[in-house]
């Protein structure tokens, strides 16, 4: 049947080429699966136009060919007569629709991919310091995403920007937060993302070790400067008392 019905089409793309008018004949066949958020109501429509005018259709639902004009109800007659053409159509609700209704819903609806965050300093200042904090939400599916800031588990809204969600090439987005702060020692500043991957929000604070570091080695530098200081006293004060009061012997002789 599949034979006999390539055959028929390359006949009449034949005879359609031979009798081709100065215009031309442009024939299209549509396929079109129409669902909603249950993939169960599926409905499979077949749109044959010719010369931009819906030649025949056949609906799902109808389950036959409806023609529109004289060749288009002819044409729609001739269909419906075909055992296996109306036994394909009825067919193809699951192998074509559903079957690629799931694959597009477990790619795209059903797709859950976690963020990636990071929260890090823009540029490294000292405690007291205006600064700006920076929070890199990556690799996330689907788009819609919360990021919000917390200082001490309070919620802040000023001082706040963000850039919009964008796409990656991987299909996932990324967003980028930024809060505006001057940092307390022993303040705790994190970011907050709430998105449909996670089970609970994904809180990541700020880690000051680098700010931390800066003013250890500095204390430490202090520490050891006068530590160097103090011994380079004693060693002066030491030589002056040694030249002061001599103890040798020939000085204790004389």
């Amino acid at each position: 049947m599949m034979g006999l019905y390539f055959l028929y089409n390359l006949a009449v793309s034949a005879v359609l080429l031979c009798t081709t008018p100065a215009d031309g004949y442009v024939y299209q066949m549509m396929y079109d699966c129409e669902y909603g958020d249950n993939i169960t109501d599926m409905v499979f429509i077949v749109k044959n136009i010719f010369n931009q005018k819906l030649n025949n259709i056949y609906d799902s639902r109808v389950g036959k060919y409806v023609g529109f004009g004289e060749y288009g109800m002819k044409n729609a007659d001739h269909y419906n007569n075909q055992a296996w053409k109306m036994a394909l159509r009825k067919t193809q609700v699951e192998t074509l629709c559903r079957y690629n209704a799931r694959l597009f819903r477990r790619s795209t609806l059903d797709r859950k991919v976690p963020p990636i965050v990071r929260v890090h300093q823009t540029k490294l200042t000292n405690y007291g310091e205006r600064s700006m904090l920076e929070c890199s939400v990556v690799g996330f599916f689907p788009q819609e995403v919360r990021v919000s800031w917390l200082r001490d588990g309070v919620e802040v809204s000023t001082d706040v920007s963000s850039t919009d969600v964008l796409p990656n090439e991987d299909w996932s987005f990324q967003l980028h937060s930024y809060l505006e702060l001057t940092p307390k020692r022993g303040e705790r500043v994190s970011c907050r993302v709430d998105h449909s991957s996670l089970k609970e929000s994904l809180e990541v604070a700020w880690d000051t070790f680098a700010l931390d570091a800066k003013h250890v080695k500095m204390t430490a530098g202090i520490i050891f400067f006068f530590i160097g200081l103090t011994a380079a006293a004693g060693g002066a004060v030491y030589h002056w008392w040694k030249q002061r009061f001599d103890f040798s012997p020939v000085g204790r002789q004389g």
